[in-house]
């Protein structure tokens, strides 16, 4: 669900923000979040679909707990992309 791919997004930035490294927040690696799934969800970004890498950190991730971080979207990142990870890589949708 957008929510979801939302809170995805906004644990990405909050971890890059805050120079958090090796925490796992919502069953998610925060390193393999942001080093993985950034360029995809970026402002002006023109991957197809996400890299198997960004696919592999939100695999296994708590989405009811990332719901939590939805309403920390920042400025650029595209959110209809956001949205987009957990359909692109075969996940399916869950709702907040």
């Amino acid at each position: 669900s957008a929510g979801v791919a939302a809170a995805l997004v906004a644990l990405l930035v909050v971890a890059a923000a805050s120079g958090a490294t090796g925490y796992h927040v919502c069953n998610v690696d925060t390193d393999s979040l942001v080093n993985n799934c950034r360029s995809y969800c970026a402002v002006g970004s023109n991957e197809a679909s996400p890299s198997g890498a960004c696919c592999g950190a939100v695999r296994g991730a708590n989405f009811k707990c990332l719901c939590k971080y939805k309403g920390l979207l920042p400025k650029g990142i595209d959110a209809n992309r956001a949205m987009q990870i957990p359909a692109k890589c075969g996940y399916g949708a869950a709702s907040c």
